[in-house]
């Protein structure tokens, strides 16, 4: 960190502390309790030999008293029914509520990496870390005041960069025939696509109607023996259709699994092509048809193997003007491709030259952690306390709803608060632990990018400020804040031997309902640590309809159920932090389930699994997307499914596994129990959103 971003992120952090206190004034109106002396402060369970924690005197209470009523204005719970809620929950829930609210006020915009949002977020963790008296667990380079020396020094912050947008640096499209020439204009008459290469090519054009290598009725695009070397292709969109512009292919839907995108650009590129240009057909009834398909709005770009680019249907009508003998357009060309599989047409006058060069802009961002220091013999030893604190911003990626506000508060502003509610409660306790005690040190992180592919703990792991033999275990908060009747979903639970036992000690009076998985499910931070051989497990109150959308609202939340997961988190970390022996890593049980969720899935159910670590076989519907494969199928919220295919199906990761192995367009027979009843359904699997 140079000087100057020095004196940047601390006015940045001057303008969060004002920001703090307009907040805490807010929730002293909110909350106004009578009498902050009858809060009782809830405490993790006692089993894990925790003493009940007092509030520390870094983090004073914002609630109301009697003394702060002037005479004749008195203040009653009646006036707030808000206020007597928390105030009848205790401290640790009016701290949580803060925190949750305030993290997922629109204010913050959706902490996406590399927005302003993000950086306040930043801060604020780091704020409220330095005001429980923790200390840094980074160190960074920064300027010293004379601008001669780079000087080490503590930080909260670990800095990385995470790809940003795909970035045009260069898109040059011409063609030349004997008689005429043309040169076309970016973004106006053409645009390189998703998945283009970056590269300069030339040849002579060759058109392939829609591209597709196996239709319906033996329909091919490629005559046995076709070779594209050294050609350019020239491919339409979609597939066969009939005078309305409708496909002939599609059961439901507007296109069938025949229409995807990718399958076209393999099919040429395999023949031998060195570029392809795609061109929607003319008269086709999709809202996609007039528009251009752009690398600029995608995540994806320099990935594939040749420059692809997409041009208008004007441009391609002037090209094939120029091109054919025959005075054939556009749409006569279309028909030629609706009416069967036609062999290759090649323009032998025509020279087309490409030239793409695309980047990627890196965004940088940061962990935030921070060090409770253990004591005596086993201070050198580690318990994490971890949750991601960002989320999807303006909907740029992993939602159905792009450009809509993402709060993202109870994934994961909850959990990130419960990381800060932890860190304050086991402050609170070291501080009291009786001189002699042997404890392990609390390293507290939060992580970015997360929903980015878990590239924040992904870059912890890899360059830790510690060595990873040094961390016991990992205790990771993913979405604990829509606990339903007191079920908690605890994943990973099989990647160390002494998990399950602490869990159901530490769990006992809490009220919890504890639904143990061995797998880790690979879909959170914990994940990360698991792959480098670190004991994990994370703490889940399950799926809900509001998953990576704009209604995952603070309002939403069940503080009193968060607050009970974060005293069993607290109780474990106490437990983990202070036994003599260590936790028994075993791979061996987490062998068969994948890291992270990379398989190569084509298709979309279009279902939220409604847990992860239930105890049935089968997996529960908690959610289903209107539009979707399984929506069209009759698939209902609360059925379980149990076979797919006639393959018994025992839980979310099995589902995984038949998607992976599925294609667009296949019909899979899935049953489902409902009411007590096995219904079958067939379900035609539509391509994710992306692949046509």
């Amino acid at each position: 960190m140079t000087a100057s971003q020095h004196t940047h992120r601390s006015a940045r952090i001057g303008g969060l502390l004002s920001l703090g206190l307009l907040l805490a004034s807010a929730l002293t109106v909110a909350i106004g309790c009578a009498n902050s002396a009858s809060s009782t402060r809830a405490s993790a369970p006692t089993s894990s030999g925790m003493a009940p924690a007092s509030r520390s005197a870094a983090a004073p209470s914002t609630v109301a008293t009697d003394d702060d009523q002037s005479p004749g204005d008195v203040f009653t719970f009646a006036d707030s029914p808000i206020a007597a809620v928390l105030n009848d929950l205790g401290d640790d829930a009016k701290a949580y509520h803060a925190h949750v609210t305030t993290l997922s006020d629109p204010f913050f915009g959706g902490r996406q990496p590399g927005t302003h949002g993000f950086e306040v977020a930043s801060d604020y963790i780091e704020f409220y870390f330095k005001s429980f008296g923790l200390e840094p667990a980074f160190e960074q380079y920064t300027t010293s005041a004379t601008g001669a020396d780079e000087i080490l020094e503590p930080s909260y912050t670990q800095p990385f960069t995470v790809p940003g947008k795909v970035r045009i640096d260069k898109a040059q499209f011409s063609w030349n025939t004997p008689n005429a020439s043309a040169t076309l204009t970016p973004e106006t008459d053409f645009d390189p696509m998703p998945f283009t290469d970056s590269g300069q090519v030339s040849g002579p054009v060759e058109f392939i109607g829609y591209g597709i290598e196996s239709g319906p009725d033996n329909y091919t695009s490629f005559p046995a023996d076709t070779d594209l070397t050294g050609k350019i292709a020239l491919v339409l969109r979609f597939e066969p259709m009939d005078s309305r512009g409708k496909s002939l292919w599609a059961k439901t839907g507007r296109w069938s699994r025949n229409a995807g995108l990718v399958p076209k650009i393999r099919a040429a590129t395999d023949r031998g092509a060195v570029g392809v240009i795609l061109v929607n057909p003319p008269g086709a009834d999709d809202p996609r048809a007039s528009q251009i398909m752009s690398v600029r709005d995608s995540r994806f770009g320099g990935q594939g193997d040749v420059p692809v680019v997409m041009i208008t249907k004007d441009a391609a009508e002037r090209l094939i003007i120029d091109a054919d003998a025959q005075g054939r357009s556009l749409m006569d060309l279309r028909k030629l491709a609706d009416a069967g599989g036609l062999a290759p047409i090649e323009f032998s006058d025509l020279t087309t030259s490409i030239d793409v060069a695309v980047g990627r802009d890196e965004i940088a961002t940061n962990n935030v952690g921070a060090v409770l220091p253990g004591k005596g013999a086993l201070r050198n030893e580690y318990i994490v306390i971890g949750a991601h604190f960002d989320h999807l911003g303006m909907g740029a990626y992993g939602t159905r709803f792009p450009g809509k506000l993402h709060p993202g508060a109870d994934d994961n502003a909850s959990g990130t608060s419960g990381v800060l509610l932890a860190a304050e409660k086991l402050s609170t306790v070291y501080a009291d632990l009786k001189p002699g005690v042997d404890a392990r040190s609390i390293l507290f992180l939060t992580f970015s990018a997360e929903e980015m592919g878990l590239l924040g703990s992904k870059h912890f792991v890899e360059d830790p400020p510690i060595a990873l033999s040094q961390i016991d275990a990992m205790l990771n908060m993913d979405m604990i804040g829509r606990l339903r009747n007191g079920d908690l979903e605890i994943l990973g639970v099989g990647a160390g031997a002494q998990f399950e036992s602490t869990l159901n000690t530490d769990a006992r009076d809490t009220g919890l309902h504890l639904k143990l998985s061995a797998l880790p499910g690979g879909r959170s931070d914990h994940a990360s640590f698991i792959d480098q051989g670190v004991p994990a497990v994370a703490f889940f109150s399950g799926f809900h309809s509001d998953y990576h959308a704009p209604g995952d609202v603070g309002s939403k939340i069940s503080t009193k159920g968060a607050v009970r997961v974060v005293d069993l988190v607290s109780a474990v970390a106490f437990d983990l932090a202070t036994r003599p022996q260590r936790i028994t890593f075993t791979k061996e049980k987490t062998a068969d389930a994948p890291a992270t969720p990379r398989m190569n899935i084509t298709v979309r159910l279009g279902v939220a699994p409604g847990n992860y670590a239930d105890e049935t076989a089968g997996v529960l519907v908690g959610a289903v997307y209107d539009d979707t494969s399984a929506a069209l199928a009759g698939v209902k919220k609360g059925d379980r499914i149990i076979r797919w295919n006639g393959e018994e199906l025992l839980d979310v990761q099995g589902m995984m596994k038949q998607l992976a192995a599925a294609k667009p367009g296949d019909v899979a027979r899935v049953v489902v129990e409902r009411n007590g009843k096995e219904v079958t359904l067939n379900v035609t699997l539509q391509a994710r959103p992306g692949a046509d």
